[in-house]
């Protein structure tokens, strides 16, 4: 019996050690996406939007969130199209956490490797450079940043469009349209990939029916989310037009910060060149990030290179084999193959956010233990779902599972929208007022100094009279790193809409 267990493992050797890097990749991150948030290295920009909206779908409130701009509950759709974290409500029933999302997350961008490993056997005929290529993939750097920033449905997209190109390969149709339809419903500009993605179909596959099906679904799907449905919930344009203006008054900027971008993300798997037909797919992505006003869409940290990801790995494949046929000789194979190993390896080095090796080694330095009991404390007294609570942005995730709730601070990518701080102070300084309760973790007030914006919404506070600070768990001690502060409205006013 041993001795066919074996001989079972050994005829799968490949696939089994994928699963076991597999496991590996989903403990190590999963591990490092809860600490994250345990020790307040999150934001409420998306983590607390995310988990309230959730949440309010679990109570069947669907994708209610309390808007920061209207200072009203209205539809996650007017935000983003991203119905598919309706999806993850079932799962509040069972116990309403942040947690479901961050490892749901950490566990489905996982298997993209899979699907990768799949397509590889198939395209390449060699499981062990397929099995290269998935792990290349789950060390890739744009893979660990983007599932360790918060929670974003359209991270999902990544693994949904490798599975859907796999089902594409072997012509499995109802998964192919399945994975794009998951796709779809994680933000409202991913139908102009789907459009692409069709137009590959079309041309370089001469699937001619599901080529046009698929580029009129994603044509449609875009234009009807972006210039309806949001539009209607929303009762304005899309909010992030405003990211695009003035291109040809940036040109210069964009092509310099464009070309270091791409470069960043392309350079350790140079065999996509050899695919363009693939990696255009993706071209509607690269150029939404590129010429875009908003600098974090171009940096390493976030999540905005999803969709990306996907087809770089995908045209990997193709460009690896196009290699393999236009290079024939062993020992040039080898060594550039080695040349993709070492980039590989030093851009782990430069850009990965392990807690080892890596230049940017993360540290989610650990609050004390009297922040972490009065967090926990507080958010038992709170959980009310009808107590109106506002709290600074890293305390987000652990109060946003109610009605209403308010974020004290404001969106710190306010910049990009062409607003300055009287604008912002203007239009955010009083929202803590709808609360019943304000929740400050002091060190994202003081961190930016006495004279930081952070500070002059604190000091409006705590200079209000209709409120007054009721618990301190630092009382006299001026180390702020761990502080804890709750303000109480005490006057029975009603300035809720």
């Amino acid at each position: 019996m041993a001795k066919k267990v074996f001989n079972f493992i050994l005829d799968r050797k490949y696939f089994f050690i994928l699963f076991v890097g597999f496991l590996v990749f989903i403990g190590y991150f999963g591990y490092l996406s809860i600490v994250r948030v345990e020790n307040l290295h999150s934001h409420y920009y998306d983590l607390g939007i995310m988990n309230q909206v959730v949440y309010n779908t679990s109570r069947g409130r669907f994708l209610e969130m309390t808007n920061p701009t209207f200072l009203e509950n209205m539809s996650r759709l007017a935000i983003h199209f991203d119905p598919i974290l309706a999806l993850f409500a079932p799962l509040y029933l069972i116990y309403p956490s942040y947690r479901w999302l961050v490892l749901s997350q950490v566990v489905i961008v996982a298997f993209g490797a899979y699907f990768l490993f799949l397509i590889g056997k198939r395209i390449l005929k060699s499981e062990k450079i397929s099995l290269l290529i998935s792990f290349s993939y789950l060390s890739f750097f744009g893979v660990q940043r983007m599932i360790l920033f918060d929670f974003h449905a359209v991270v999902l997209a990544t693994t949904f469009f490798i599975a859907s190109f796999y089902f594409l390969e072997v012509k499995r149709w109802f998964w192919f349209y399945l994975f794009v339809f998951l796709a779809l419903l994680t933000k409202e500009h991913v139908g102009l990939v789907v459009f692409f993605l069709g137009g590959y179909l079309l041309i370089g596959k001469k699937e001619i029916g599901h080529g046009l099906t698929t580029m009129v679904l994603g044509a449609v799907f875009f234009f009807f989310t972006v210039y309806v449905i949001i539009p209607y919930f929303r009762g304005d344009i899309h909010f992030a037009k405003i990211y695009f203006y003035g291109i040809e008054s940036r040109i210069f900027s964009i092509i310099n910060e464009g070309m270091r971008y791409f470069a960043r993300l392309t350079t350790p798997l140079f065999f996509v060149f050899l695919a363009p037909e693939v990696f255009i797919i993706a071209a509607p992505e690269w150029g939404i990030n590129i010429l875009s006003t908003n600098s974090n869409m171009r940096a390493i940290y976030f999540h905005y290179q999803a969709i990306i990801v996907s087809f770089l790995f995908i045209s990997l494949i193709y460009g690896i084999k196009r290699f393999l046929v236009l290079v024939k000789s062993q020992a040039k194979r080898v060594i550039v193959f080695f040349v993709f190993l070492c980039l590989n390896l030093y851009w782990i080095y430069l850009y990965n956010p392990l807690t080892f090796f890596s230049r940017e080694k993360v540290n989610y330095f650990k609050i004390n233990s009297r922040t972490k009991k009065s967090i926990d404390y507080w958010k038992e007294k709170l959980k009310d779902e009808n107590i109106v609570v506002s709290t600074t942005p890293a305390l987000s995730p652990f109060f946003t599972n109610r009605k209403v709730y308010f974020n004290f601070l404001f969106d710190p990518a306010f910049e990009q929208t062409g607003e300055v701080e009287d604008d912002l102070i203007k239009r955010s300084d009083n929202n803590y007022r709808l609360a019943d309760y304000v929740i400050i973790y002091r060190r994202e007030i003081d961190f930016f100094g006495p004279t930081g914006l952070p500070a002059k919404f604190y000091q409006k506070l705590k200079n209000d009279p209709d409120f007054q600070m009721i618990y301190d768990n630092q009382l006299n001690d001026q180390n702020f790193y761990g502080k804890i502060e709750v303000f109480k409205k005490i006057n029975n006013y009603n300035e809720r809409k």
